[in-house]
């Protein structure tokens, strides 16, 4: 069935209070990519169309083209879960193209191509900035060439081009306001490269040393964090690298000589959703890890479990694709007995402070915490900015007002 006007209404909404919890959407939802930042809303595709998952709406087909059959692409969401990318089919030019779904209006919008088409495919949709005026994906410019493309409200659709003559690029994701995107980049041999595109110039990630790395799958809010696909220069490990200090390996494979991927990071870079997987057999037969800065690397199913969520007897988390802005919805496809199915895994949100403007945790908002607020005026140095109580990554008169607001004693 398609959407309707209460589901839409439940996709917009995020009032309500999150549970943990594991669900699975049995083989009708077989691949489940990504969530809005709160894991409210979930988009992913069977073998036909898009679908969208909430909790109070269920599981609705959206339409588009689902990949396959020479049809690229992969659902992905902006973060109030009001847009969401693809591809779906022009009816004008008759060819499949990168596209833009709006949950208000319930229509999918081909948003063209660069040139040229493969098959019936003139470009596909892989990624959505957190606002969804951005687009990324894949585009054709002959019938075996293609280029990395972002299209964009205010710009139209553009090339990223490739800097490699005759080598093909894609963009797999990109940053909160679009101006950073990742994907691979062919080399001459082939192999994709992890590449990182900031305001349009390419720059390529090494493993320590100069190796190359493989192809890079998301990046944090900033672009300051990039996740990907091991390869053997990091001996098949999922990776993280910083504008700082480089590609990281998260942790080796359960079983040797498997081979692993991270494939999407928080808002704030701190958590990667990764898996690893037997090779050559389907990535469904391995096992689905969750990297947490600080604490470490864990089996999907083991951690699941350490949170108070039963996993059934059988299920294996195996395969996450997506990982909520906030870090606290993991979403993908789970073997059970053998069966692949889709699956959200909800962990445990920490609780808000009871008075987030008591900054000193006096029980009170008083001088002392416009203090600290005064001395923290301005752009957030790092994630751990408790002043920014609007948080929106500054301290500024918003947050001064929400503190004035709250003036006094904390209520008990």
């Amino acid at each position: 069935m398609r959407t309707s006007a209460p589901f839409v209404a439940a996709a917009l909404a995020a009032a309500a209070a999150h549970a943990q919890s594991l669900t699975l959407l049995g083989p009708s939802a077989l691949y489940p990519s990504a969530a809005s930042a709160d894991g409210r809303v979930v988009v992913g595709t069977n073998t036909v169309e898009y679908w969208a998952w909430t909790p109070e709406g269920g599981l609705v087909t959206i339409g588009g083209a689902a990949p396959g059959n020479g049809i690229g692409g992969q659902a992905n969401v902006s973060d109030d879960g009001r847009f969401a990318c693809g591809t779906s089919l022009n009816p004008v030019s008759g060819l499949a193209e990168a596209s833009r779904f709006d949950f208000q209006s319930q229509t999918w919008t081909p948003l063209g191509g660069i040139g040229s088409s493969s098959g019936g495919e003139a470009s596909s949709g892989w990624g959505i900035s957190a606002d969804g005026t951005t687009v990324v994906g894949l585009g054709w410019i002959s019938a075996g060439s293609a280029h990395a493309i972002r299209w964009r409200e205010s710009t139209g659709m553009v090339s990223l081009g490739s800097t490699v003559t005759g080598r093909s690029t894609r963009a797999n994701g990109c940053n909160a306001d679009g101006s950073v995107v990742v994907g691979w980049q062919d080399s001459s041999t082939g192999f994709r490269q992890g590449a990182i595109w900031r305001n349009g110039v390419q720059t390529l990630i090494t493993w320590p040393g100069g190796s190359q790395l493989g192809e890079a799958s998301a990046c944090s809010a900033d672009g300051t964090v990039v996740v990907g696909n091991g390869v053997s220069s990091n001996s098949f490990q999922p990776w993280r690298w910083t504008a700082a200090g480089g590609a990281v390996s998260l942790g080796p494979p359960p079983t040797a000589g498997w081979r692993g991927a991270s494939v999407d990071v928080s808002a704030d870079g701190r958590r990667v959703a990764a898996f690893y997987r037997p090779f050559p057999a389907p990535a469904t037969f391995g096992q689905g890890f969750l990297w947490i800065q600080g604490e470490g690397f864990f089996n999907l199913n083991t951690y699941a479990a350490s949170q108070g969520i039963t996993v059934p007897a059988g299920v294996v988390l195996a395969l996450p694709l997506g990982i909520s802005a906030d870090g606290y919805t993991i979403v993908g496809t789970a073997r059970e007995n053998n069966v692949a199915v889709g699956f959200i895994l909800d962990l445990p949100r920490p609780q808000p402070p009871a008075c987030p403007a008591d900054l000193n945790d006096d029980g009170a908002v008083n001088g002392d915490d416009l203090g600290i607020l005064l001395g923290a005026w301005g752009p957030c140095a790092s994630t751990d900015c408790p002043a920014d109580l609007d948080g929106n990554g500054t301290v500024d008169a918003d947050d001064l007002g929400i503190l004035l607001g709250a003036w006094g004693a904390c209520p008990a």
